[in-house]
Parts: structure tokens; sequence; C-alpha cells
């Protein structure tokens, strides 16, 4: 067989060393800026809590706002998250961040004590309350009488003409007989032949030729009290009109129909 020369270090095994030894210098490099990333982010809470300003008293901060329901929050790199307080104990007393003064607690104000009263005197009596002035009774409502009816035997008034009519029933004969002194003129409404008593005929009194009075006589006999003076009587029964003059004095001035 023939003999082989010696082992020697070829091309590639230079290659290979070169790549080893370069891999183990980027390896050193990024161990090194590791340890001064982590150095650096350890420095940046301690230089934030520096800096703060000083604040004599303050409200306590405000609680953050809670997180959306499957939201995740970030930490802060370099801070820790407090431990959650268990249910059935009471949260512990809120501390101040590094830097900042805790606010001061004041002090209830003294209460002052009333001062004894002076012995012998009499007890305050409170001042009865103000009497209310008594309602003053209402009036009584007055109603005006009722109209008498229509052929109730009664003085009306027609203009400055006073009258009463009636005469049908005895009782109001005898009745107009003894007011007739009362009046100054007396009319008489009858029919026929046989001078038969009419009613409801519509009388108007004119002097002038103006009217003075206007009435309905509810009997056969009126009785007139009217100014002094001489009337011209229009009586109107049932379509039919009666004409007649009379005068203040004249008594039982009859028309017929």
């Amino acid at each position: 067989m023939p003999q082989q020369p010696p082992f020697a270090p070829t091309r590639s095994l230079e290659l290979v060393e070169a790549r080893l030894a370069r891999r183990s210098r980027v390896k050193r490099l990024v161990i090194a800026l590791s340890a001064g990333v982590i150095a650096l982010l350890a420095l940046l809470p301690a230089a934030s809590h520096a800096q703060a300003p000083v604040v004599d008293a303050s409200p306590a901060p405000a609680a953050p706002a809670p997180a959306a329901p499957g939201s995740t929050m970030a930490p802060t790199p370099g801070a820790t998250m407090p431990a959650a307080p268990p249910s059935d104990t009471m949260p512990p007393a809120t501390q101040p961040a590094p830097g900042i003064a805790a606010p001061a607690t004041a002090a209830p104000p003294p209460t002052a004590s009333p001062a004894p009263a002076p012995i012998g005197t009499p007890p305050a009596v409170p001042a009865p309350p103000p009497m209310a002035a008594p309602a003053q009774p209402r009036p009584p409502l007055t109603m005006p009488p009722p109209a008498p009816p229509r052929d109730a035997m009664v003085r009306r008034m027609a203009g400055s003409v006073a009258y009463i009519c009636g005469g049908v029933a005895e009782d109001e004969q005898a009745a107009l007989q003894s007011e007739a002194r009362k009046y100054n003129m007396s009319l008489l409404f009858t029919q026929g032949a046989r001078g038969e008593y009419l009613s409801d005929v519509d009388v108007k009194l004119m002097r002038g030729g103006k009217e003075v009075a206007s009435f309905v006589a509810d009997g056969p006999r009126c009785l007139l009290k009217a100014p002094s003076g001489t009337y011209n009587v229009r009586a109107t029964y049932q379509g039919r009109t009666k004409t007649a003059t009379v005068s203040t004095g004249g008594k039982n001035a009859q028309m017929r129909w």
C-alpha cells in the first residue's frame, strides 16, 4: 500500500475557526449590551422618584379606571404590581409615594361648653306662638224675595204708574174696595150685554202721544195711581182694541167688548 502523508490543516479548517471566533465575539457583545439595558431600566424608576416635586398636602391620587373585560394591562418596566388585599379584611391605609409629603390631618375644633346659668336665675320660658286673628263671620247671603205670581193681586209698577188688578172673586172685590182710596183712577173690563168680567187685557196708558205705562190686567178691575192729568187708554183683548179717555179722579171707567 502506498504511504499517506501526515495530517495537515487545510483551508476549510481555517475558515471554520474564523467563523467560530466571530460568533464568540458577537455573543460577548450581545451579553454586554443586555447587561447595560437591564442596568438602565433599573435606574429609571429611581431617577423618576428623585425628580418628582415635593407637595405639602394633596388628595390621594385617583384610582385608575378599571380595564375593560378581556383586556390585559401591561406592567410598567421595573415596577412591581401590588398584591390584591383579601376580601374579608379592611384595605390598609394609603401610603404616600416616595418624595411626596403626607397631608396633614386637621385637628377637630374645640367644642365650646355652654356657660352655666347663675344661681337663682329662673329658667327661660319660651315665648308663646302668636295667636291667629279670629275669623270674621261671613254676613248671611240675602236672597231677593221671589217675584209674586202673575195672577197675584199685589201692587205693581209700570213706569211712573202704580197699579193693582183683580176682582174676580168676592174677597178680591172687597180688598180692592178697601184700597180704592189710595188710587186716583179705576178701570173695569167687561164683555157682552150681561157685563161678564174679562182678564188678560193688554193695557197701554198714553199721554201727549207718548206711552206712559204698559201692563197686562190680571183681573177685570184695575186701580191706578198716576200723576195728575188726562190719559188715553188703549186696551186690547183677543186682537180687538178699545180706547177711552180718563182723568185722574175718575172712578170706574168701564171698557166693554
